[in-house]
């Protein structure tokens, strides 16, 4: 499901409940007729990726997807364009030969749910048999993470500030939604994504704020280099770590959680209450006393 922190001030557009900057009235069509998008920060974002449908099959779906995403809809493959290509019932990011699928019900997803990485992300958000805190997990991309924690019994909402990854967020929950695995049913009910720049997002004070900000590593599998890579060029490559990190420090939750590559520094300038580490990634946990709610609550 995709909604909004405020529905009364974000209004409905082509499908999608979108999370509007302050003081703007711009639809997410609005902003996609433009070469490139201008985030709260005054980042400029690149345009969305062509839609390609894929042949043989109904172009149905992927004109949907157009139209929810103000995007162009193309009839063939150019060169290295990203495109999202969108079939009955699947659809990725393509360029070069290289897609990157969201799906949570994928036999790969499966074995990662079963690594010990997920026990220490569930004892890092604060997980425990009695206890599954909300997560307000503020930058969704893949939503990986966010899955194993919705699996792990937590109430998920994932904010993602580029409408095409919200768009295949919320088409993988759909499909995991109806996965022949019960376990995958579950967790796709505990998941709701919020289209829209994060740091003009209020987190609920009853929640726990988890940030995974993108880092260059130099060390990464060819895969994970690949996927980097193109979720790079969808946000323009813009590094806006420690402005996330200073809204983040300024909500009202009593627990921040942010994951890290192992070696990385800590984010921000405050010390971590304590750290969880992998093997190769390690989670900073922030826990303080609970803040004033200046913020307000946002109903999800």
């Amino acid at each position: 499901m995709l909604i909004s922190a405020d529905v009364a001030l974000n209004p409905v557009r082509n499908g999608f409940i979108v999370c509007l900057e302050s003081g703007s009235s711009q639809s997410i069509t609005g902003h996609y007729a433009m070469q490139t998008i201008m985030t709260g920060a005054g980042v400029a974002v690149p345009a969305p990726p062509a839609v390609l449908a894929v042949s043989g099959e109904s172009p149905a779906r992927a004109r949907a997807a157009a139209t929810a995403l103000s995007a162009h809809l193309c009839k063939h493959k150019a060169g290295s364009d990203l495109l999202l290509v969108v079939g009955e019932t699947d659809a990725w990011l393509e360029t070069n030969g290289t897609e990157v699928r969201v799906s949570f019900d994928s036999a790969t997803m499966r074995h990662r749910r079963k690594g010990g990485q997920n026990e220490l992300l569930g004892r890092a958000v604060g997980v425990k048999a009695d206890r599954k805190p909300r997560v307000w997990d503020a930058t969704g991309g893949m939503g990986r993470d966010a899955f194993v924690l919705a699996e792990l019994g937590c109430e998920v909402t994932l904010n993602e500030r580029v409408p095409v990854l919200a768009w295949l967020l919320n088409e993988a929950i759909a499909a995991a939604s109806v996965s022949t695995h019960e376990p995958v049913r579950a967790a796709a009910e505990c998941m709701t994504v919020v289209v829209g720049d994060s740091c003009q997002s209020a987190v609920p004070s009853d929640s726990v704020l988890y940030l995974d900000p993108m880092f260059p590593e130099r060390k990464k599998a060819a895969a994970v280099k690949k996927e980097a890579a193109m979720l790079q060029r969808l946000t323009g490559g813009y590094d806006d770590a420690e402005q996330l990190w200073a809204w983040a420090w300024a909500q009202p939750v009593e627990r921040i959680v942010v994951k890290r590559p192992l070696r990385a520094p800590v984010l921000g300038a405050q010390r971590p209450s304590h750290s969880l580490s992998g093997k190769s990634v390690r989670f900073d946990v922030f826990v303080r006393k609970k803040q004033p709610d200046s913020i307000g609550q946002a109903e999800v």
